[in-house]
Order: C-alpha cells, then sequence, then structure tokens
C-alpha cells in the first residue's frame, strides 16, 4: 500500500514538472496558430474580448456576434445543458445517498459542459483543453464503472486490486493529458473518443445480457441512447459540411453544433442513469445470492428491482420504490 503511493507520487511529480516545462513553450506557440481548422473557405478572423483566438479549430457559428464577449454564443450557451442535466442527477445521488462514483460521473459530466462553454465563449488553448480533456476523463470514469460492475469489494480489504485499477485510470489520463496538450490532435482526438464511446455501448449491452440485468428497461434506456447518436451525429457533420452554405448572405444558420450539444447532454443522462439502473441491479443480485445462498429455488427477477421514472421526458431511477421496500 505505502510503495503504491509512493510510486504514484513519484510519477505524479515527474509528469507535472514534465507537463509544466513543455506547456510554456505550447502557450507561446500557439498563440497565432497558423494551422486553425475551420469549415469555410475563409477563417473568421472577427475580433473581441477574448482575441487573438489560439485554439486550433473555430466552428461554423460566426464569432462575436451576439455579444463581444463570448466568441461562439449558441455553442457556448448550449454547453450549459450538460451541467443542468448532470446537476439534476448529482442532487438526487446525494438525496438518496448513491455510490460516490456517481457522483463523481455527474461531476465530470458538469466540467465538460463548463469546460465546453469555456472553450467556444473563448475560442483559446486553453478552453479547448478545458473542453476536450474533460470529455477523456468523464469517459474514463464511464469505463471504470461499466468495468467494476459487479465488484463489491470493500477498499480496506481489497486494496490492492482497487489500486490496480484507480492507478491505470489515473495513467491513462495523466498520459492523454500531455500528449493531447503538446499538439492538440483534432482527428486522432475525434477517433478516441469515438471508440470509447462505442466500447462503452458494447460493454453495457455485454452487462444487459446478463440475467440479473436483462429487463426491459435497461433494453429501452441502451436503445434510446444509441439512438440520439444519429441525430448528435447528423448533426455535428452537417454543420461542417453545409458551413459555407449556412453562413452566406441570406442564408440561415440553424446552429447545428448547439444541437449536437443538447443531443449529447441528453445522451449522456440516458447513458447514466442506464449505468445507475444496472449497478442498482447488481447490488440487488447481490443481496438476493447472500439472503438465498442455501435455496435454490428462489430466482432473482430484476423487473421487481428497478423502476425507472420519466419527468419531462427525460428518464430517472425511482429510487424511493428502493426505500419503501426496503421499510416493509
Amino acid at each position: 500500500m505505502l510503495l503504491s503511493i509512493l510510486i504514484i507520487q513519484i510519477l505524479a511529480n515527474i509528469v507535472f514538472r514534465t507537463i509544466v516545462i513543455e506547456a510554456r513553450t505550447v502557450l507561446s506557440e500557439y498563440t497565432h496558430r497558423p494551422d486553425v481548422k475551420h469549415f469555410e473557405s475563409e477563417l473568421d478572423r472577427t475580433t473581441g474580448y477574448w482575441s487573438p483566438s489560439t485554439s486550433s479549430i473555430d466552428w461554423c457559428e460566426r464569432n462575436y456576434v451576439v455579444t463581444q464577449y463570448i466568441a461562439e454564443f449558441w455553442n457556448c450557451l448550449s454547453s450549459l445543458v450538460f451541467c443542468l442535466l448532470s446537476g439534476i442527477l448529482f442532487f438526487q445521488a446525494l438525496y438518496y445517498r448513491i455510490e460516490n462514483r456517481f457522483l463523481l460521473l455527474c461531476l465530470s459530466y458538469m466540467f465538460v459542459g463548463l469546460g465546453s462553454a469555456f472553450f467556444h465563449g473563448t475560442l483559446t488553448y486553453l478552453g479547448q483543453m478545458a473542453d476536450e480533456l474533460s470529455m477523456v476523463y468523464s469517459m474514463i470514469i464511464w469505463w471504470f464503472i461499466l468495468f467494476r460492475m459487479d465488484k463489491f469489494n470493500k477498499i480496506r480489504n481489497k486494496m490492492y486490486r482497487l489500486d490496480l485499477g484507480i492507478v491505470f485510470a489515473i495513467f491513462y489520463g495523466i498520459l492523454w493529458t500531455y500528449m493531447h496538450s503538446l499538439k492538440t490532435f483534432i482527428v486522432i482526438f475525434q477517433v478516441h473518443f469515438g471508440l470509447m464511446v462505442f466500447g462503452a455501448i458494447l460493454k453495457s449491452i455485454f452487462i444487459y445480457r446478463q440475467t440479473q440485468h436483462r429487463t426491459r428497461y435497461i433494453m429501452c434506456l441502451i436503445i434510446i441512447y444509441v439512438t440520439l447518436l444519429i441525430p448528435a451525429l447528423t448533426s455535428w457533420i452537417l454543420d461542417q459540411e453545409l458551413c459555407e452554405r449556412m453562413n452566406t448572405t441570406g442564408g440561415f444558420n440553424p446552429q447545428l453544433h448547439a444541437w449536437w450539444h443538447v443531443f449529447c447532454a441528453i445522451d449522456s443522462h440516458v447513458g447514466l442513469v442506464c449505468t445507475e439502473a444496472m449497478r442498482l441491479l447488481s447490488i440487488k443480485y447481490n443481496l438476493h445470492k447472500i439472503k438465498h445462498a442455501d435455496s435454490s429455488t428462489e430466482s432473482f427477477k430484476p423487473e421487481d428491482h428497478l423502476h425507472i421514472r420519466f419527468y419531462f421526458g427525460l428518464p430517472y431511477v425511482d429510487y424511493s420504490h428502493t426505500i419503501q421496500l426496503k421499510q416493509q
């Protein structure tokens, strides 16, 4: 235990010092970027409060149109939907005393929203890092929860095994932070994040196929999650492909990248609720096995242990039903 902590501290110090040294060079190099990716024939050079732009990409929304203090107003505003929806789930988790892992996941989605708002509001290198790195961090946390779905080992009893997962997650996050902050990959980042989402979907389907998770609620949530990716990706692609046409004189720009944010925020909400539901069933199934260890006739019926409620079209795990069952 002490050795693992010492190793983590040494690695963290080495990586931190390296990142600080390299960051100075990176920030000075990216003050006036010649390689900004944009989606019109000419880069939008409108100046505002945060000018000059230092990010490696400039989206289709025209800069500083609504106010001189926000570069991409609608993209910035729509990013806050992440904060709203994850904030609701965060307070629900606090109220029902759900596991800390879900509090952390909710917080990570809130940081995704704040980072995205910072990026689109300023179009700065620092804002871009806050946006893209927080997206990867949230996926790392989600993966950790999915791959520990059926684990119930106490920290004090299985510290070594737990440390391996946490150390790997931290190391992967630090490594990606270092690599991405030096070069600000665009295509590589997008492919990397897409693979993380695809892997999480496959893992969720695998968990659903287990007997204790096979309910219509889980299936429905997975289907909704995958289905929402279609309008989200469509908005994201069309915003880039039709950018020139939408921004020409007399054209209409429906701010499709802002709609991408809205769809992704709702999708993240659905994915988080689905993960909460699967974890609840895992806990209930574990308790059922302990309670009926001497009986093979008592079968576990997952549909009796999970209830999903919809409010304003958004799903939520009904933990109040679980509390009522405990009190009976």
